[in-house]
Order: structure tokens, then C-alpha cells, then sequence
């Protein structure tokens, strides 16, 4: 579950590096005071990653996002789903992940008020805020706005590995079992299952015993044992949610708020920086398998859709602020031309004056008038100019 912490540090600039020192400093002690461990992230661009007991950690990353990472939520009870699709792993493993996400989003997990905690303590430190509309516990689902859930299959007889199977495509496409948390559908779905044809989905090996599936709904690491594949995932997830979300926060916040050029300007680069960062991750040494796996899951996070969403704004908010600076300056520049004039014939009006006459005559008069009617034919002119 990736939230917003309203600042990036990804500029590198002097004082970016000591707000990020000051920040660790600031959580460290926090987490000591009460009883957390600190650990230090194997994970590109996290800075900070605090685990609060055996299934609850949280990793800060560089780009102004946190990620909490929840494994085995055990507060749903599964006893009826289970005898209801016994035969169906996807049906009960698809109600678990709606039941936990609901109980997350709705603040009635148990793990929400360590969640909140945090969140607050993490806001609380935070000076300037860049991204003020999504940083806050009003954005949303109390500062979230959605959980990503990773499915961690085991399966000993090995058919789920070999081949596509009708229940691991169930779980990628759901369009028929949606409704699996309303026990009065449970029938209904039972008989579409009967009747049902396989979508498709990614299915890529990654190791001899291990295969990853994906879809646009969902990702499942399936495996005959366990293997170090499912964390491998899960950290690469960790920064394809948070890049994903960071992005997502742009669009509110830009949609929301009345950013000066400046402001959009740094939010380009933070967006360039991001979508670079992504693109080595996938370009990084390692193995042609993994290489393909991570691909498989990138091209279903939509990620890029909303990449070029975000940059379609940006340059669209870029040249209406542009445009605004330009037509303030001609504003600017036709006051200023005015003002010359003006001055211009303040400067020789005494001169002249005082060559037709030496005190105050009709001739002042005339001269005074003639001056100010050059004035407003030179003030129409520049303005016509410009225009």
C-alpha cells in the first residue's frame, strides 16, 4: 500500500540531502523509542525501511513515496468460502485478497493504527510540502488509494507451472467472480465458473521450479517450495507501485492546486528522473528469465498510459503558465514604453517653453495640449504594436 509523503529527494540538492539526514535521524529514534527495527533496504531508492513486527514493513523511497508491505493477513475468516469452492483455489484466494483490502481501506484491519501511526509521524516531518493535496490523511482512503496484492501460490504436484491453468486464469481475469464477497452471488458464480473460457494471461518461468503470472488485475508467484523468488518480486513491486502512484499524486495534485511554472518545471524533472529509474531497473544486470519476468509484470501495470498521461499535463500546464508569463511581460514592456514617452516629453517640455517665452502664456498651453495629444497617439501606437 504505497501513501504519499508530500517531498521528493530525488534533486540531489544540498538541502534535499539534509532534510532526507534529518528525516532518518528523525525515524530512527522514533523506532527505537518504540521497539521497531531499522534495517537497511536492498532496494533502489529507498532510504529508510522500518519493519513493526513479522508481517508489517515499510519502505520510504527517494522519490517521496512510501510503500507499507503486509504478508499473511490472517483477520478474515475463510471457513465458509472454502466448503462453498473447495475445488476452486482461485474463488477462495480472490475472496481473501477483497476481504483484506476492504478491511484496509476501510481503517478496520488491525494493522491500520500502526499504519496511521507512522504516516503521521513520517507527515509530521516534512517542512515544505510539494504535494500538499495527496500528503494527508484526507486523501482517499485516509491517505491510501489502493492495496497491491501479490499472490504466493505453493504447489507441490507442479500442474500449476507446466502449463496454463483455468484457475490461475480465473484469478488474473475475475470479471466473473468480482462479486465473491456477497455470499447471495456464490450460486451464480459457481454455474459461470462451469461455463467459463480461459482469458489468457503472462506466464513466465523464473527459475526451473518457479513461474510468475500476471495480468492487469493481478500478480501470483507460483512455485513447488518456497524460494527467494516471492521477495524478489515483492521489492521490484515495491518501486512499480510507488513510481506508479507518485505519478498518479501528480496528476491530483497538478488538477488541484494552481502550480507556478517553477513548481511544474521541478515536477517534469522528478517525473523524467522516475521513468529513467524504472527504465534501468529493467535494462540492470541480471539473468534473461528475470529480465523477462519483470518485463511481463511492467507491461501490465499500465504504467506507461499513465506516464504519458502525466507528461500530457505537464506540457499542457507548462505552456499555459508560459503563455501567462509572456503576455505579463508585454504588459510590462508596453507600461514601460509608455512611461519613456511620457517622460520624454516631460523632459523638453520646459526647454521649449522657455524658448518661445519666458512665463506662462497661451503658448503653454498649446504646447501643453499639442504634448499630450503626441502622447496618446505614441501610447495607442506601442499598444496596437504589441497586440
Amino acid at each position: 500500500m504505497p501513501f504519499d509523503i508530500g517531498y521528493s529527494f530525488v534533486n540531489y540538492r544540498c538541502s534535499n540531502q539534509q532534510d532526507k539526514e534529518r528525516i532518518i535521524s528523525e525515524l530512527e529514534n522514533f523506532c527505537k523509542d518504540n521497539g521497531y527495527d531499522v534495517f537497511e533496504a536492498q532496494i533502489s531508492k529507498c532510504f529508510f525501511n522500518v519493519k513493526f513486527n513479522e508481517n508489517i514493513s515499510c519502505f520510504l523511497l527517494e522519490y517521496g513515496i512510501g510503500v507499507f508491505v503486509v504478508k499473511n493477513i490472517k483477520e478474515i475468516d475463510m471457513k465458509k468460502v472454502k466448503e462453498k469452492f473447495e475445488e476452486n483455489i482461485s474463488c477462495v484466494l480472490y475472496y481473501s485478497k477483497k476481504k483484506e483490502q476492504k478491511l484496509i481501506l476501510e481503517c478496520q484491519s488491525k494493522s491500520f493504527e500502526v499504519f496511521k501511526i507512522f504516516m503521521k509521524k513520517v507527515w509530521s516531518l516534512i517542512s515544505i510540502y510539494e504535494r500538499p493535496y495527496s500528503a494527508t490523511e484526507s486523501y482517499k482512503y485516509a491517505g491510501f488509494s489502493y492495496v497491491f496484492s501479490i499472490y504466493h501460490i505453493i504447489d507441490p504436484t507442479e500442474n500449476l507451472l507446466k502449463a496454463k491453468n483455468e484457475n490461475i486464469d480465473l484469478l488474473m481475469n475475475p470479471s466473473i467472480i468480482h462479486k465473491i464477497c456477497d455470499e447471495t452471488q456464490w450460486d451464480a458464480i459457481k454455474t459461470k465458473i462451469l461455463d467459463y473460457d480461459m482469458k489468457g494471461y503472462n506466464l513466465k518461468e523464473y527459475t526451473a521450479i518457479s513461474v510468475v503470472a500476471s495480468s492487469w488485475s493481478a500478480v501470483a508467484v507460483i512455485e513447488n517450495e518456497e524460494t527467494e523468488v516471492i521477495e524478489k518480486i515483492i521489492n521490484y513491486e515495491i518501486n512499480a507501485q510507488a513510481s506508479w502512484f507518485l505519478f498518479d499524486c501528480l496528476v491530483d495534485n497538478i488538477n488541484k492546486s494552481n502550480m507556478t511554472n517553477l513548481d511544474l518545471q521541478k515536477e517534469k524533472s522528478l517525473a523524467t528522473n522516475v521513468s529513467l529509474d524504472m527504465s534501468i531497473i529493467l535494462g540492470a544486470n541480471m539473468s534473461l528469465s528475470e529480465k523477462n519476468v519483470l518485463e511481463s509484470i511492467f507491461r501490465t501495470t499500465g504504467f506507461e498510459a499513465l506516464r504519458d498521461k502525466l507528461f500530457l499535463l505537464l506540457e499542457n500546464r507548462i505552456a499555459i503558465a508560459e503563455a501567462k508569463i509572456s503576455e505579463r511581460q508585454v504588459k510590462y514592456g508596453i507600461v514601460t514604453e509608455i512611461l519613456l514617452v511620457l517622460f520624454t516629453l516631460v523632459s523638453i517640455y520646459e526647454p521649449i517653453r522657455n524658448l518661445i517665452s519666458g512665463s506662462l502664456q497661451t503658448v503653454d498651453i498649446v504646447l501643453g495640449i499639442f504634448m499630450i495629444v503626441i502622447f496618446i497617439i505614441c501610447s495607442i501606437m506601442i499598444i496596437r504594436r504589441e497586440k
